[in-house]
């Protein structure tokens, strides 16, 4: 049987993009083929080919992907998700777009009218699969991220990192308030949230530390007699962990891979 090529588009070509490219490249035999980068900071894509340069994201039908994957900003959901998702299967890791019920509402629907598939990667959740078996039972669910304020955007909140010389308590409420206000930093949460009991019931904490040089997110939820508690503890570039870049290709792997072997899905 010939092997059927999954053709992809990359929206962002930052640090995650860049390397996700990189990725899908190395392995000639996975069945991926990357068929355009879009970044609006086009300095960023000045070393690639130009036939996988697409200046205007408006024309990304004409190279007829299958799966397109904003590694960029929740702007571009709300900007293109609809008109992507009438054409193809979106992946989106600014999973802080959910957070507007709206946007949530917009891709549901699309798929829905078009038959195709929004897709959102598991990232830094440790734990994702006991949240999605197990969403109708849980009572609670909390999720904290731990990081130096230098690595959080603060930009939205208002706040200087600089100003920060102990640890400080950022947010403590429901998911879905902190997603606007730290859109860069907590698509983790937001994830844990969809995955589980949803933006609303799903408590968050954000807490700074300047002494600190990693980046940890816990879980913990509890109900039906089940209790899940998970820690993640990582290396920080930027607003990014360091294992970020390969837990993002590992989905689009799951999503797009045609390669032949055994694979884990």
């Amino acid at each position: 049987m010939p092997q059927k090529t999954t053709r992809i588009g990359l929206i962002g070509y930052g640090q995650i993009g860049a390397e996700v490219h990189k990725m899908i490249d190395q392995d000639p035999n996975n069945g991926m083929k990357v068929v355009f980068v879009h970044d609006q900071l086009e300095q960023r894509l000045a070393e690639l080919p130009g036939d996988l340069v697409l200046r205007d994201l408006g024309d990304f039908a004409t190279k007829e992907p299958d799966l397109v994957v904003e590694m960029a900003h929740a702007d571009v959901t709300r900007q293109w998700g609809e008109r992507l998702l009438e054409k193809t299967n979106y992946m989106l890791i600014s999973v802080t777009a959910l957070a507007d019920r709206e946007i949530e509402k917009m891709l549901e629907e699309t798929t829905r009218k078009h038959g195709t598939r929004a897709f959102l990667p598991h990232g830094g959740v440790v734990g994702m699969d006991a949240l999605l078996e197990n969403r109708d039972v849980w009572d609670e669910v909390h999720s904290i991220m731990k990081k130096p304020p230098k690595n959080v955007d603060c930009a939205a909140a208002g706040v200087d990192p600089d100003s920060v010389t102990e640890e400080k308590v950022l947010y403590d409420g429901p998911t879905r308030g902190v997603c606007p206000l730290f859109p860069r930093n907590t698509n983790t949460l937001a994830a844990i949230a969809y995955a589980g009991i949803g933006f609303d019931r799903t408590h968050s904490t954000l807490i700074v530390n300047p002494e600190w040089d990693t980046a940890t997110v816990e879980i913990h939820a509890k109900g039906g007699g089940i209790t899940l508690d998970v820690s993640r503890v990582e290396g920080i570039t930027g607003v990014t962990g360091a294992s970020t870049p390969a837990s993002i290709f590992n989905t689009v792997q799951m999503i797009g891979s045609t390669g032949p072997g055994i694979h884990i899905r």
